[in-house]
């Protein structure tokens, strides 16, 4: 099949007319590589959601959904690897285990989405909003979030293993458990953040906002970044000191 064939828009009505036989927990063909990578199985069963279309378990690699309103849709397991889904309204949709390798998703709309256990290794999400969405357990390996807002996600025991999120804002989201090896932070906004428990290992943390209420995986990370900082306001701090990195 060539790439236009595979990449060809939906029609108008399709985007609520598909039907496709759901994954049922972690048995579509991908469950092995999905539960090797996370380590663990996930509660695929469904969410109501009113209004949304169900896709659950459909075949749409590379398919371009580019601005569609996807809204509240039943997208568990899934297979969106390279599709183009930038500008696409997808709040509070169901991605449970959904495979979105390589797919692109900048400025994509996803606040309140539940993203538990999906692959989005290589997925562009600069610009994303991705407020208040549940990523525990996500995939992000080499993601791209530059610009994202994920204000008050969850990213309990996500890896971000290289993942780039440069200028993005990450306020009072919860990181407990959350690999961060090489991951890209410069300029990232992370006052109020919870790291407790978090792998944070040779990240990138110049221009890096924090604030007295972001917590550390390690006392050592509090006083290396204080030392690291300038203070910028009232319980506000910068990283100024690239040697903060480590």
């Amino acid at each position: 099949m060539t790439q236009d064939k595979r990449r060809r828009p939906l029609p108008p009505a399709a985007a609520t007319t598909v039907r496709a036989e759901p994954a049922t927990g972690w048995g579509h063909p991908l469950g092995g590589l999905l539960a090797a990578v996370l380590g663990r199985r996930q509660d695929l069963a469904p969410v109501p959601r009113p209004g949304g279309p169900s896709l659950a378990g459909t075949d749409l690699a590379g398919r371009v959904f580019t601005g569609r309103r996807l809204r509240a849709a039943d997208l568990r397991g899934a297979f969106l690897s390279g599709a183009d889904l930038r500008g696409t309204d997808l709040r509070a949709a169901d991605l449970r285990g959904t495979d979105l390798r390589d797919a692109d998703l900048s400025s994509a709309t996803l606040s309140g989405a539940d993203l538990r256990g999906a692959l989005l290794a290589g997925t562009h999400l600069n610009g994303a909003d991705l407020r208040d969405a549940d990523l525990r357990a996500a995939y992000l390996f080499r993601a791209d979030l530059r610009g994202a807002f994920l204000l008050r996600a969850d990213l309990r025991e996500a890896n971000f293993g290289e993942t780039v999120l440069r200028g993005a804002v990450l306020c009072d989201a919860d990181a407990t458990g959350a690999v961060l090896d090489s991951t890209d932070l410069r300029g990232a906004d992370v006052c109020g953040t919870a790291f407790a428990e978090a792998l944070l290992s040779a990240p990138r943390l110049d221009r890096l906002r924090w604030s007295a209420a972001t917590t550390w995986p390690r006392r050592e990370w509090a006083h290396r970044l204080r030392s690291a900082s300038r203070q910028t306001g009232p319980g506000r701090f910068e990283v100024v000191d690239t040697a903060g990195r480590g």
